[in-house]
Protein backbone atom coordinates (compact mmCIF):
# COMPACT_ATOMS: atom_id res chain seq x y z
CA UNK A 1 0.00 0.00 0.00
CA UNK A 2 1.04 3.52 -0.58
CA UNK A 3 1.61 4.13 3.75
CA UNK A 4 4.13 1.05 3.68
CA UNK A 5 5.79 1.95 1.04
CA UNK A 6 6.08 5.63 2.43
CA UNK A 7 7.45 3.52 5.83
CA UNK A 8 10.55 2.07 4.45
CA UNK A 9 10.96 5.44 2.96
CA UNK A 10 10.99 7.30 5.56
CA UNK A 11 13.28 4.89 7.12
CA UNK A 12 15.62 4.11 4.88
CA UNK A 13 15.37 0.43 5.34
CA UNK A 14 15.04 -2.55 3.43
CA UNK A 15 11.50 -4.25 3.88
CA UNK A 16 11.77 -7.85 5.33
CA UNK A 17 11.15 -10.61 2.86
CA UNK A 18 8.06 -12.89 3.65
CA UNK A 19 9.00 -16.69 2.60
CA UNK A 20 5.61 -18.07 1.46
CA UNK A 21 5.13 -21.81 1.60
CA UNK A 22 4.12 -22.00 -1.76
CA UNK A 23 4.84 -25.11 -4.14
CA UNK A 24 3.56 -24.98 -7.89
CA UNK A 25 0.49 -22.64 -7.07
CA UNK A 26 -0.33 -24.94 -3.97
CA UNK A 27 0.02 -24.23 -0.48
CA UNK A 28 2.32 -26.53 1.58
CA UNK A 29 0.65 -27.43 4.81
CA UNK A 30 1.83 -27.77 8.15
CA UNK A 31 3.08 -31.08 9.62
CA UNK A 32 -0.05 -31.19 11.91
CA UNK A 33 -2.54 -30.67 8.34
CA UNK A 34 -0.76 -33.42 6.77
CA UNK A 35 -1.18 -35.77 9.34
CA UNK A 36 -5.00 -35.63 9.49
CA UNK A 37 -5.79 -34.96 5.36
CA UNK A 38 -5.83 -38.87 4.59
CA UNK A 39 -8.48 -39.45 7.85
CA UNK A 40 -10.24 -36.56 6.37
CA UNK A 41 -10.13 -38.22 2.33
CA UNK A 42 -11.70 -41.75 3.98
CA UNK A 43 -14.40 -39.68 5.99
CA UNK A 44 -15.33 -37.69 2.51
CA UNK A 45 -14.95 -41.06 0.23
CA UNK A 46 -17.12 -43.19 2.86
CA UNK A 47 -20.03 -40.07 2.55
CA UNK A 48 -20.46 -40.69 -0.54
CA UNK A 49 -22.14 -44.06 0.15
CA UNK A 50 -24.16 -41.99 3.12
CA UNK A 51 -27.40 -40.38 2.32
CA UNK A 52 -27.07 -37.08 0.91
CA UNK A 53 -28.59 -35.20 3.52
CA UNK A 54 -26.83 -37.25 6.60
CA UNK A 55 -23.22 -36.67 5.75
CA UNK A 56 -19.84 -34.81 7.57
CA UNK A 57 -20.18 -31.27 7.40
CA UNK A 58 -16.71 -29.60 7.37
CA UNK A 59 -17.04 -27.84 11.09
CA UNK A 60 -18.43 -31.92 11.56
CA UNK A 61 -14.76 -33.08 10.51
CA UNK A 62 -12.98 -30.18 12.40
CA UNK A 63 -14.66 -30.98 15.77
CA UNK A 64 -13.92 -34.98 15.18
CA UNK A 65 -10.44 -34.21 14.65
CA UNK A 66 -10.28 -32.39 18.01
CA UNK A 67 -11.89 -35.13 20.16
CA UNK A 68 -11.28 -38.33 18.96
CA UNK A 69 -7.08 -36.58 17.14
CA UNK A 70 -6.29 -34.15 19.51
CA UNK A 71 -6.42 -31.98 16.19
CA UNK A 72 -4.74 -28.21 17.54
CA UNK A 73 -5.16 -26.74 14.14
CA UNK A 74 -7.93 -24.08 13.34
CA UNK A 75 -11.26 -24.60 11.63
CA UNK A 76 -11.08 -22.21 9.11
CA UNK A 77 -7.91 -24.37 7.24
CA UNK A 78 -10.27 -27.49 7.78
CA UNK A 79 -13.02 -25.75 5.87
CA UNK A 80 -10.85 -25.11 2.64
CA UNK A 81 -8.78 -28.67 2.79
CA UNK A 82 -12.68 -30.13 2.66
CA UNK A 83 -14.06 -27.76 -0.01
CA UNK A 84 -10.68 -28.92 -2.28
CA UNK A 85 -11.00 -32.63 -1.31
CA UNK A 86 -14.28 -32.98 -2.04
CA UNK A 87 -13.92 -31.36 -5.64
CA UNK A 88 -11.63 -34.08 -5.90
CA UNK A 89 -13.42 -37.34 -5.33
CA UNK A 90 -15.99 -36.42 -6.15
CA UNK A 91 -18.74 -39.35 -8.22
CA UNK A 92 -17.45 -39.70 -11.32
CA UNK A 93 -20.42 -40.24 -13.95
CA UNK A 94 -19.67 -41.94 -17.25
CA UNK A 95 -22.01 -41.48 -20.21
CA UNK A 96 -23.13 -44.52 -21.87
CA UNK A 97 -24.10 -45.27 -25.27
CA UNK A 98 -26.92 -47.68 -26.24
CA UNK A 99 -27.69 -50.24 -29.43
CA UNK A 100 -30.44 -49.25 -31.81
CA UNK A 101 -33.76 -50.65 -30.20
CA UNK A 102 -32.03 -51.52 -26.82
CA UNK A 103 -33.43 -49.44 -24.24
CA UNK A 104 -36.27 -46.73 -23.20
CA UNK A 105 -36.20 -44.59 -20.68
CA UNK A 106 -39.77 -42.99 -19.15
CA UNK A 107 -40.62 -40.34 -16.89
CA UNK A 108 -43.53 -38.44 -15.77
CA UNK A 109 -43.58 -34.16 -15.70
CA UNK A 110 -45.84 -32.11 -15.17
CA UNK A 111 -47.61 -28.34 -16.93
CA UNK A 112 -50.16 -26.25 -16.85
CA UNK A 113 -52.23 -25.60 -20.09
CA UNK A 114 -55.72 -23.81 -20.64
CA UNK A 115 -58.42 -25.92 -20.88
CA UNK A 116 -61.60 -24.67 -22.46
CA UNK A 117 -61.07 -21.26 -21.31
CA UNK A 118 -59.55 -22.52 -18.01
CA UNK A 119 -56.25 -23.30 -16.43
CA UNK A 120 -55.60 -26.75 -16.10
CA UNK A 121 -52.64 -28.74 -14.49
CA UNK A 122 -51.75 -32.21 -16.85
CA UNK A 123 -49.52 -34.92 -16.44
CA UNK A 124 -46.95 -35.57 -19.10
CA UNK A 125 -46.31 -39.13 -20.02
CA UNK A 126 -42.21 -39.03 -21.14
CA UNK A 127 -40.98 -41.73 -22.95
CA UNK A 128 -37.53 -41.46 -25.34
CA UNK A 129 -35.64 -44.06 -27.19
CA UNK A 130 -32.31 -44.51 -25.36
CA UNK A 131 -30.11 -45.02 -29.01
CA UNK A 132 -32.23 -42.61 -31.24
CA UNK A 133 -33.42 -39.86 -29.05
CA UNK A 134 -36.71 -39.96 -30.35
CA UNK A 135 -39.55 -38.39 -27.70
CA UNK A 136 -42.87 -39.57 -27.37
CA UNK A 137 -44.86 -36.98 -25.23
CA UNK A 138 -49.14 -37.74 -24.10
CA UNK A 139 -50.89 -35.21 -21.48
CA UNK A 140 -53.16 -37.12 -18.64
CA UNK A 141 -55.53 -35.28 -16.14
CA UNK A 142 -53.94 -37.81 -13.94
CA UNK A 143 -50.68 -40.21 -13.34
CA UNK A 144 -53.01 -43.25 -12.00
CA UNK A 145 -52.24 -46.43 -12.86
CA UNK A 146 -54.90 -46.87 -16.29
CA UNK A 147 -52.75 -43.36 -17.41
CA UNK A 148 -49.60 -44.78 -16.89
CA UNK A 149 -50.67 -48.36 -19.20
CA UNK A 150 -52.55 -46.36 -21.56
CA UNK A 151 -49.61 -44.19 -22.08
CA UNK A 152 -46.94 -47.66 -22.74
CA UNK A 153 -49.96 -48.80 -25.10
CA UNK A 154 -49.93 -44.69 -27.48
CA UNK A 155 -45.95 -44.68 -27.30
CA UNK A 156 -44.93 -48.20 -28.54
CA UNK A 157 -48.05 -47.79 -31.24
CA UNK A 158 -46.35 -44.18 -32.23
CA UNK A 159 -42.71 -45.37 -32.30
CA UNK A 160 -43.64 -48.52 -33.95
CA UNK A 161 -42.38 -51.33 -31.92
CA UNK A 162 -40.87 -52.51 -28.10
CA UNK A 163 -37.19 -52.07 -27.42
CA UNK A 164 -35.77 -54.99 -25.26
CA UNK A 165 -36.15 -52.97 -21.82
CA UNK A 166 -37.32 -49.91 -19.90
CA UNK A 167 -35.67 -47.99 -17.52
CA UNK A 168 -38.49 -46.41 -15.15
CA UNK A 169 -38.26 -44.88 -11.81
CA UNK A 170 -39.84 -46.90 -8.67
CA UNK A 171 -43.12 -45.59 -9.23
CA UNK A 172 -46.34 -46.82 -7.01
CA UNK A 173 -48.03 -47.11 -10.30
CA UNK A 174 -45.12 -49.95 -11.20
CA UNK A 175 -43.70 -51.26 -7.95
CA UNK A 176 -45.17 -52.32 -4.96
CA UNK A 177 -41.93 -52.89 -2.75
CA UNK A 178 -38.55 -52.23 -3.54
CA UNK A 179 -36.57 -55.15 -2.76
CA UNK A 180 -32.51 -55.99 -2.66
CA UNK A 181 -30.22 -55.05 -4.82
CA UNK A 182 -31.86 -54.20 -8.06
CA UNK A 183 -35.20 -56.46 -7.43
CA UNK A 184 -38.59 -55.13 -7.18
CA UNK A 185 -42.31 -56.67 -6.23
CA UNK A 186 -44.14 -54.96 -9.12
CA UNK A 187 -48.04 -54.64 -9.80
CA UNK A 188 -49.56 -57.18 -11.50
CA UNK A 189 -51.15 -55.18 -14.26
CA UNK A 190 -47.42 -53.71 -14.99
CA UNK A 191 -46.16 -57.02 -15.12
CA UNK A 192 -49.40 -58.18 -17.69
CA UNK A 193 -48.33 -55.04 -19.43
CA UNK A 194 -44.74 -56.41 -20.24
CA UNK A 195 -45.74 -59.77 -20.75
CA UNK A 196 -48.26 -58.50 -23.90
CA UNK A 197 -45.62 -56.37 -24.98
CA UNK A 198 -42.82 -58.49 -24.27
CA UNK A 199 -40.18 -56.22 -22.83
CA UNK A 200 -38.16 -55.91 -19.27
CA UNK A 201 -38.50 -53.25 -16.81
CA UNK A 202 -35.66 -52.11 -14.95
CA UNK A 203 -35.82 -49.84 -11.92
CA UNK A 204 -33.55 -47.36 -10.94
CA UNK A 205 -31.94 -46.73 -7.17
CA UNK A 206 -34.29 -44.74 -5.34
CA UNK A 207 -32.95 -40.80 -5.27
CA UNK A 208 -30.72 -41.76 -8.72
CA UNK A 209 -31.86 -39.79 -11.66
CA UNK A 210 -28.83 -39.79 -12.83
CA UNK A 211 -29.10 -43.32 -14.43
CA UNK A 212 -31.74 -42.26 -16.54
CA UNK A 213 -30.34 -38.74 -17.52
CA UNK A 214 -31.88 -39.16 -20.93
CA UNK A 215 -35.18 -38.53 -19.90
CA UNK A 216 -34.80 -36.28 -17.31
CA UNK A 217 -33.54 -33.36 -19.37
CA UNK A 218 -36.49 -34.33 -21.39
CA UNK A 219 -39.59 -33.83 -19.08
CA UNK A 220 -37.72 -29.97 -18.85
CA UNK A 221 -37.01 -29.68 -22.05
CA UNK A 222 -40.46 -30.22 -23.07
CA UNK A 223 -42.14 -28.11 -20.86
CA UNK A 224 -39.89 -25.04 -21.56
CA UNK A 225 -40.33 -25.61 -25.83
CA UNK A 226 -43.72 -27.38 -26.30
CA UNK A 227 -45.82 -25.85 -23.44
CA UNK A 228 -44.82 -21.95 -23.54
CA UNK A 229 -46.31 -19.68 -24.12
CA UNK A 230 -49.72 -21.82 -22.74
CA UNK A 231 -51.12 -23.76 -25.36
CA UNK A 232 -55.31 -23.05 -24.86
CA UNK A 233 -57.29 -26.15 -26.48
CA UNK A 234 -60.79 -27.24 -26.01
CA UNK A 235 -59.84 -31.00 -25.36
CA UNK A 236 -57.15 -33.30 -24.10
CA UNK A 237 -57.09 -34.98 -27.55
CA UNK A 238 -56.11 -31.72 -29.30
CA UNK A 239 -53.18 -31.16 -26.80
CA UNK A 240 -52.05 -34.87 -27.82
CA UNK A 241 -52.45 -34.39 -31.39
CA UNK A 242 -49.99 -31.30 -30.47
CA UNK A 243 -47.55 -32.79 -28.90
CA UNK A 244 -47.19 -35.50 -30.81
CA UNK A 245 -46.47 -32.88 -33.97
CA UNK A 246 -44.13 -31.41 -31.73
CA UNK A 247 -41.90 -34.52 -31.18
CA UNK A 248 -41.80 -35.00 -35.33
CA UNK A 249 -40.80 -31.75 -35.76
CA UNK A 250 -38.54 -31.49 -32.96
CA UNK A 251 -36.86 -35.17 -34.24
CA UNK A 252 -36.40 -33.47 -38.02
CA UNK A 253 -34.57 -30.77 -36.58
CA UNK A 254 -32.41 -32.04 -33.76
CA UNK A 255 -29.38 -34.13 -34.30
CA UNK A 256 -28.23 -37.17 -32.44
CA UNK A 257 -25.14 -36.29 -29.95
CA UNK A 258 -21.89 -37.20 -32.12
CA UNK A 259 -23.99 -38.16 -35.25
CA UNK A 260 -24.21 -36.71 -38.51
CA UNK A 261 -28.39 -37.45 -39.07
CA UNK A 262 -31.08 -36.46 -36.99
CA UNK A 263 -33.03 -37.83 -34.75
CA UNK A 264 -35.56 -38.60 -37.19
CA UNK A 265 -33.06 -40.43 -39.28
CA UNK A 266 -31.82 -42.55 -36.84
CA UNK A 267 -35.14 -43.27 -36.06
CA UNK A 268 -36.15 -44.45 -39.21
CA UNK A 269 -33.18 -47.07 -38.26
CA UNK A 270 -33.69 -47.78 -34.98
CA UNK A 271 -37.00 -49.14 -35.78
CA UNK A 272 -36.11 -52.12 -37.56
CA UNK A 273 -34.28 -52.98 -34.18
CA UNK A 274 -37.72 -53.31 -32.21
CA UNK A 275 -39.63 -55.83 -31.75
CA UNK A 276 -43.01 -56.07 -33.36
CA UNK A 277 -46.22 -54.87 -31.76
CA UNK A 278 -48.41 -57.52 -31.16
CA UNK A 279 -51.95 -58.04 -32.81
CA UNK A 280 -54.09 -57.36 -30.13
CA UNK A 281 -54.08 -54.04 -28.30
CA UNK A 282 -53.29 -54.31 -24.52
CA UNK A 283 -56.89 -53.27 -22.16
CA UNK A 284 -54.91 -50.39 -19.80
CA UNK A 285 -57.83 -50.46 -17.48
CA UNK A 286 -57.34 -51.05 -13.74
CA UNK A 287 -59.35 -54.02 -12.92
CA UNK A 288 -61.46 -53.88 -9.76
CA UNK A 289 -63.78 -56.26 -7.26
CA UNK A 290 -66.69 -53.87 -6.43
CA UNK A 291 -69.52 -55.21 -3.45
CA UNK A 292 -73.22 -54.64 -4.89
CA UNK A 293 -75.36 -52.64 -2.50
CA UNK A 294 -79.02 -53.92 -1.92
CA UNK A 295 -80.08 -50.99 -4.60
CA UNK A 296 -77.76 -52.47 -7.14
CA UNK A 297 -75.18 -50.16 -6.89
CA UNK A 298 -71.29 -50.17 -6.50
CA UNK A 299 -68.92 -47.46 -5.27
CA UNK A 300 -65.33 -46.97 -7.64
CA UNK A 301 -63.20 -44.27 -6.20
CA UNK A 302 -66.45 -42.39 -4.17
CA UNK A 303 -68.24 -42.74 -7.36
CA UNK A 304 -71.39 -44.74 -7.22
CA UNK A 305 -72.50 -46.74 -10.36
CA UNK A 306 -75.49 -48.82 -10.95
CA UNK A 307 -75.19 -52.56 -12.11
CA UNK A 308 -77.78 -54.99 -13.89
CA UNK A 309 -79.99 -56.57 -11.05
Amino acid sequence: SRNTVSKYLKNDTAPTTVLRNYIYGTKEYSPETKRVIPIIDQWLEDDLKSWKKQKHTAIKIFKRLQDEYDFKGSASNIRKIVAKRRQQIQEVFIPLDFQLGHQFQFDWGEADIILQGRTQRVYLFCIQLSASRMRFVRAYLHAKQEAFLDGFVNAFEFLGGVPIEGLLDNLKTAVVKILQGRDRLEQEAFIGLQAHYVFKAEFCNPASGNEKGRIEGTVGYVRRNALVPIPEVQSMNELNEYLQDWCLKEAGRTHVPNKSETVLEMWEKEKHSLHPLPTNRFEACKLLSCKVNKTSLITVETNRNSVPC
